[in-house]
C-alpha cells in the first residue's frame, strides 16, 4: 500500500477574461475537516438529546458553504483592482483573503466558487479511480479544466 499522505500540489485553473485561480490540487485531513467546521451551523444540544444518546445532525450553512470552500482551496488568483494593480492574497490571513472575496463583483465571485467547485468534484472523481487503480498503476495527471 502506498503512503497516505499527498506531497502538496498546486493545479491553475484557467477562468474568464484571461485570468486563473491557484488552488491546492488535494486538501489534507486537517483543511477538510475545517471546511467542514466552517460550513455547518452550529449544533445545540439540549439535556433531553444528550440523555438520550442519539446521534446529532448538522445543518449546512448555504452563506457559508461557497465561500469555505473557496477559502479551502484558494492559494491565489491574477485578479486586480480597479487601478490595475494585483489584488494580492497569497499567503496572506484567510480574514485577509475573505476581505478581497467580498470586495469582488458577485458575478465574479460566483464564477471563482463554480471553479473551485468544479475542481472539488473533479478531485473527487480522481481519488475515487485511483483508489479503483491497482498499486503502481499511472493515473492522470491534470485533475481539472474550468473556463467561465
Amino acid at each position: 500500500m502506498g503512503s497516505r499522505v499527498r506531497r502538496p500540489e498546486i493545479e491553475t485553473l484557467p477562468i474568464s477574461g484571461g485570468d486563473s485561480l491557484t488552488v491546492k490540487k488535494f486538501l489534507t485531513a486537517g483543511e477538510f475537516r475545517e471546511l467542514i467546521r466552517a460550513s455547518t451551523k452550529p449544533v445545540r444540544l439540549d439535556a433531553t438529546t444528550a440523555a438520550t444518546g442519539k446521534d446529532l445532525s448538522f445543518e449546512i450553512d448555504p452563506t457559508e458553504s461557497g465561500i469555505a470552500m473557496i477559502l479551502a482551496y484558494l492559494l491565489d488568483w491574477t485578479f486586480t483592482d480597479f487601478d490595475g494593480r494585483p489584488v494580492v492574497i497569497r499567503d496572506q490571513p484567510r480574514a485577509v483573503v475573505r476581505a478581497a472575496l467580498d470586495a469582488i463583483d458577485a458575478d465574479s465571485y460566483m464564477e471563482v466558487q463554480r471553479a473551485i467547485q468544479e475542481h472539488d468534484k473533479s478531485v473527487r472523481a480522481y481519488v475515487a479511480a485511483e483508489k479503483k487503480m491497482p498499486s503502481g498503476a499511472s493515473v492522470p495527471e491534470r485533475i481539472s479544466q474550468f473556463v467561465g
